[in-house]
């Protein structure tokens, strides 16, 4: 796992978003990327770091929600596709 921004501090991870009506997604969320395609499931190992850093991350920050760059800009990203969200949901 590598860390480029701190979690305070804004990156231009989402790009032109959207969520709920409210736009410019990196003025308010964290952005964590893994490795791979939009049409295979990610490794177990991912999924486990994943889940093991949303835990740590519900801890200390206010997290609503997950989503996925494909629910925050739809038509122009495709990732992470069907197979993360509902996972990562499920097990925090």
């Amino acid at each position: 796992m590598i860390q480029f921004v701190p979690c305070g501090l804004r990156a231009w991870h989402a790009g032109a978003s959207n969520w709920c009506g409210i736009e410019r997604c990196n003025d308010f969320s964290i952005g964590i990327e893994l490795e791979g395609s939009d049409f295979e499931p990610f490794t177990d190992v991912q999924y486990d770091a994943l889940l093991a850093l949303t835990v740590v991350l519900k801890k200390v920050y206010p997290i609503e929600e997950i989503v996925g760059h494909s629910d925050i800009a739809p038509g122009r990203k495709t990732d992470p596709g069907r197979f993360l969200i509902g996972r990562v949901i499920r097990a925090v």
